[in-house]
């Protein structure tokens, strides 16, 4: 077999250098693996995340941002909510500790029907004090707010949706992707069944597929809301890494490297492996051209080794007796370049889906308890061992 000599440029080294660590499970791909979101608005209460403390800004900076509130009631008076909370939310960048600007914030955040970011910022208003500070209807409005996004995601939505993560947990992969998608059919813009089929795709080696639902998933989760965000980002680079790796159809230099020596090589970019099969394969019928016997009928006896003289000649004939077996030699060397290249193209096809499978983490993934309703069943989960 003709040793590989490929020019490859920076962009190409890192390619082969990520598709080589993630095949061999040493590249820290399948220890970020993303996991599967569980819950959804109605399955349980809302909890407000954990609260995050801020440093109080100085009394210049806090005078401006009350100034900038004050603007933003003046705004909500003459209807202008998209000014309000243009001057809100810069406010709050400047007096991130006030519990005050974070309610208004959300005040206005609701009456322009953002439900999620309005419920995002009254949890923001609770962590700060809001209730010490004399807001009291914070939690209220949060109850009510949750009540709305629920009541937008229609029950055959949810039950789907927990279909999908039930099958999806016992690795009922197509099934699970089936209940995802009817989720996303009865509620097109709900990010979570968007987001878990797209984890689902991407343990089943459907690359292409998932990286269309990680993209939608982001167009619809504002980042600076939701966690998520970063990790879907940073997968999407790293899958996109994959799946521009160069992968030649193995039937394709097959056929290539029949009807032409050496061309499955060059159409798998092994530009060297294809000159040494043509360089055989032309010089094997080079060869047989080139030598001839010349048979000479002469009417003087000629002895051995000497030549009919001039005039004498009765004809002369040319053959060239290794012609045919080295067509056949050619022929042959084309024949096996292109198995050649049909292997190494299949090969490669599959380095690149090993890579794309050991993206899926390997060993004991321990979850639970959980409980999931649907209909008049309840399903109780006390602990759910997966073993791979």
């Amino acid at each position: 077999m003709p040793p590989r000599n490929e020019h490859l440029g920076r962009s190409g080294l890192v390619r082969v250098v990520f598709l080589w660590l993630a095949a061999w499970g040493s590249y820290p791909l399948s220890a970020q693996e993303l996991t599967l979101q569980r819950d959804y608005p109605g399955l349980g209460p809302f909890v407000c995340p954990p609260p995050v403390a801020f440093a109080p800004p100085s009394s210049d900076v806090r005078a401006q941002a009350g100034q900038l509130a004050s603007d933003a009631v003046q705004a909500v008076i003459l209807g202008e909510l998209l000014r309000a909370e243009e001057l809100l939310t810069r406010a709050v960048e400047l007096d991130p500790a006030s519990s005050e600007l974070a309610y208004r914030r959300a005040r206005v955040l609701e009456d322009l029907s953002r439900s999620n970011e309005a419920m995002d910022e009254y949890c923001r208003s609770l962590g700060l004090g809001a209730e010490a500070d004399g807001i009291e209807d914070a939690q209220e409005r949060i109850d009510a707010l949750y009540e709305v996004v629920r009541s937008q995601i229609p029950e055959l939505a949810r039950e789907s949706f927990v279909s999908g993560v039930m099958t999806a947990d016992v690795e009922a992969y197509p099934q699970a992707v089936t209940w995802f998608t009817r989720a996303m059919e009865a509620a097109p813009d709900w990010p979570p069944p968007i987001y878990n089929r797209a984890v689902v795709q991407e343990r089943m080696g459907l690359v292409t597929e998932s990286l269309a639902d990680y993209r939608r998933y982001l167009e619809l989760t504002p980042s600076e809301i939701d966690p998520v965000v970063a990790a879907v980002t940073q997968r999407i680079g790293m899958l996109e890494g994959l799946v521009t790796l160069p992968t030649p159809s193995p039937s394709g230099a097959l056929t290539l490297g029949v009807l032409f020596p050496g061309m499955g090589q060059y159409y798998s970019g092994r530009s060297f492996g294809g000159t040494v099969v043509l360089g055989v394969a032309a010089g094997a019928v080079a060869a047989g051209i080139l030598f001839k016997e010349i048979t000479v009928r002469c009417l003087a006896v000629v002895t051995s080794g000497g030549a009919c003289p001039p005039g004498q000649v009765v004809d002369e004939t040319t053959s060239r007796p290794y012609l045919v077996p080295a067509i056949g030699a050619a022929a042959a060397v084309t024949v096996i370049g292109a198995i050649e290249a049909f292997v190494r193209a299949r090969r490669r096809r599959e380095d690149v889906a090993d890579a794309l499978t050991s993206t899926v983490s390997s060993g004991l993934t321990i979850t639970g308890p959980s409980v999931y309703a649907r209909g008049g069943r309840v399903n109780f989960a006390l602990m759910s061992l997966r073993f791979r």
